[in-house]
């Protein structure tokens, strides 16, 4: 883990056993536990924010995944990428609450494109900050939105989780009318958390077209 902190320019001590501690610029500080039984599990906080959180089977099983799909290792790199993304936004100082830089939308952007992976608003949108799309190499493209909401131009502390969805692009003549296939997420009941699971998938449906 601190090897992996370390990749996302995240310098963390070690203070105890099972403990690891970052201290950001901006003073917050990300602690991050482990507890080996059948993970490692991992626990992320910093202060009261929850940061990540392992996913229960109960959500594993939303997604349709048990616990033996989720590796240890895979688990550790959805804490590592929560914990970056967490750390990105205190740094810029992100006021959350904000409906322009603190969006789910800039939130979103800016997470995917750390990992160089461009996401644009929908064509034709003329609402600021609404859902974004990555736009895949085989032309078709994934869908991001606040499954609730049903944009992503609320405020991200209003966040309540995420909704991705596939989309046929080239086999539709009208926009509008592409058809989805949505991709089931797994939750943490962390924005973090959940961002950084939704990285990974998105990551994993980009390379299988690349």
């Amino acid at each position: 883990m601190q090897s992996l902190l370390a990749a996302h320019r995240l310098t963390a001590s070690l203070p105890a056993d099972g403990v690891l501690t970052v201290d950001l610029g901006s003073g917050a500080r990300i602690t991050v536990t482990t507890a080996d039984d059948g993970g490692p599990l991992w626990v992320a906080c910093a202060g009261e924010t929850s940061v990540y959180d392992s996913p229960t089977a109960e959500s594993l099983a939303a997604a349709d995944l048990t616990a033996a799909d989720v590796s240890a290792d895979l688990d550790t790199a959805w804490a590592t990428e929560a914990a970056a993304r967490y750390a990105a936004e205190a740094e810029r100082g992100t006021n959350l609450s904000d409906l322009y830089d603190g969006s789910l939308g800039c939130v979103l952007e800016r997470a995917f494109e750390a990992h160089g992976i461009p996401i644009v608003a929908y064509p034709g949108s003329t609402v600021p900050y609404s859902g974004r799309l990555v736009v895949l190499p085989d032309g078709n493209d994934i869908a991001l939105w606040d499954a609730v909401h049903t944009t992503a131009s609320i405020p991200a502390a209003d966040y309540e989780r995420f909704g991705a969805a596939y989309r046929l692009v080239d086999d539709s003549p009208r926009y509008s009318e592409v058809p989805e296939e949505e991709i089931p997420l797994v939750r943490t009941g962390s924005l973090w958390g959940d961002l950084a699971i939704l990285i990974h998938t998105v990551k994993a449906w980009r390379d299988a077209v690349s």
